[in-house]
C-alpha cells in the first residue's frame, strides 16, 4: 500500500514484477532493441514495453523521444495523454513535457513564471531511428552495435514493412527458430519448404564482429521470386547474418539470376516470455511487390508461431547439456555459446 520513507538503500533498478533474472536483465538492458516502426509514431503517444519496462514514444519537431511511461508528478501513464504545443501532455493534471522530457508547464500554478523543479522530468532513454525502426537502450551506454543490414540500408531500394506481431515466447527462442534451417520442410509446407527426404547439408558458422554468419544451399518447394525464371521449385543460397542479441538479416539468392532478397528480422523482448516481432524486406529490383511479400511473410510467421510458443522449457537452455543436439543445430549451438561467452547471459548476478 505504501512505499517506505527510509531511502538509506537505493531502490533496485529492476522494473517491478521483472520476469528476467537480475543478471540477464542488466545485460540485455545494455543492448539496442527495436520498440516501434517509425511510421507508427505520428501525432499521438505510442505505448511500448521493453524488458518489463513500460515506455512511451512520442514525436515533436525535435524528433522521436522514448521515455518511461510514467509522469513524475503522480505516477500516471503519460501515454494516455496527447501531443499539444509540440509537447506531450499528461492526461491527469495537464503537465507539459518537451522532447528532452523536461516539464515546461504546470497548468494548476497561476503564476506562469514560477520556477519548475528540475526533477519534474520524464525519464528518457537513448534512442535512434534506423531502417525505419525506433531503437532504444535502457542503459546510458550501449555495449553492442546496431545491425548493419546490406540491401536494407540501400536508400534506392524501397522497403516493405511486415505488420508487427506478438509472440508469447522468449525472444531467444524466436531468434533461434528464425536461424534454424532443418525445420523448413516440416513446418513451412504452405510457403517455401522443400522435400522432407532431403537432408540438410553440413555448414560452417563464422564468428563475426557483430555476431554469427553462415551460408547454406537449399531446394525450395515453391518459386517465390520475381526474376523471370520459370518453374515451381527453386534452388537458392541463404546467407544468414545474426547480430547479437536478437537481430538477423537473411540474404536469399535464387540460382539462375542475379536477383537477391534481403529480409531482416529483429525482435523486442517485451518480457521473458513475450516478444514483439519487427520485420522488413527489399530486393535488388528496388521495387519489391509489397502486397506479395507481406502475405508471404505473414504465412511463414503463422507456420512458425505455434511451434515456438509451445516449446518447453520456455526459456532458451544455455547449458548445452540440457537438450540433445544434431549436426544441423550448429548455428543454434554457436548462438547459445556466444550469449554465454561474450555477454555472460545465464550467469548468477553479482550485486
Amino acid at each position: 500500500m505504501f512505499l517506505p520513507t527510509d531511502h538509506s538503500k537505493a531502490r533496485d533498478e529492476l522494473p517491478r514484477g521483472c520476469t528476467f533474472t537480475p543478471g540477464d536483465w542488466h545485460v540485455l538492458a545494455s543492448f539496442w532493441h527495436p520498440v516501434a516502426f517509425v511510421h507508427d509514431i505520428a501525432d499521438k503517444p505510442v505505448r511500448a514495453r521493453l524488458l518489463d519496462v513500460d515506455l512511451v514514444i512520442y514525436r515533436t519537431a525535435a524528433g522521436i523521444t522514448v521515455a518511461r511511461d510514467l509522469c513524475p508528478h503522480r505516477g500516471t501513464r503519460i501515454s494516455a495523454g496527447w501531443i499539444a504545443d509540440n509537447q506531450i501532455v499528461c492526461p491527469m493534471h495537464g503537465l507539459h513535457f518537451g522532447a528532452d522530457g523536461a516539464c515546461s508547464k504546470i497548468p494548476s500554478i497561476a503564476n506562469p513564471g514560477a520556477r519548475i523543479p528540475p526533477r519534474l522530468k520524464l525519464q528518457t532513454y537513448t534512442s535512434i531511428e534506423r531502417y525505419g525502426i525506433v531503437w532504444t537502450c535502457l542503459k546510458n551506454t550501449p555495449v553492442w552495435q546496431l545491425p548493419e543490414w546490406e540491401g536494407i540500408s540501400n536508400p534506392d531500394f524501397r522497403k516493405v514493412y511486415v505488420p508487427s506481431g506478438t509472440w508469447y515466447a522468449a525472444a531467444s527462442r524466436h531468434v533461434e527458430n528464425f536461424n534454424d534451417v532443418a525445420h523448413f520442410p516440416w513446418v513451412h509446407t504452405k510457403s517455401f519448404g522443400g522435400s522432407t527426404a532431403e537432408p540438410i547439408p553440413p555448414y560452417d558458422v563464422e564468428q563475426t564482429d557483430y555476431g554469427l554468419s553462415f551460408e547454406l544451399p537449399y531446394h525450395e518447394g515453391f518459386n517465390r521470386f520475381d526474376d523471370g525464371i520459370e518453374g515451381d521449385e527453386r534452388d537458392v543460397v541463404y546467407t544468414y547474418e545474426l547480430t547479437y542479441p536478437f537481430s538477423t538479416l537473411i540474404k536469399i539468392a535464387p540460382q539462375g539470376s542475379d536477383y537477391v532478397v534481403y529480409f531482416a528480422d529483429t525482435v523486442c523482448p517485451v518480457s521473458a516470455r513475450e516478444t514483439r516481432i519487427f520485420q522488413l524486406m527489399t530486393d535488388t529490383t528496388g521495387e519489391p511487390d509489397g502486397e506479395y511479400w507481406i502475405k508471404d511473410s505473414l504465412l511463414i510467421n503463422d507456420e512458425d508461431k505455434p511451434m515456438v510458443e509451445e516449446q518447453h522449457p520456455e526459456e532458451l537452455p544455455l547449458d548445452l547439456t540440457e537438450e540433445i543436439h544434431v549436426p544441423s543445430d550448429r548455428m543454434s549451438l554457436e548462438y547459445r555459446r556466444g550469449l554465454v561467452r561474450r555477454f555472460g547471459l545465464g550467469a548468477p548476478f553479482a550485486s
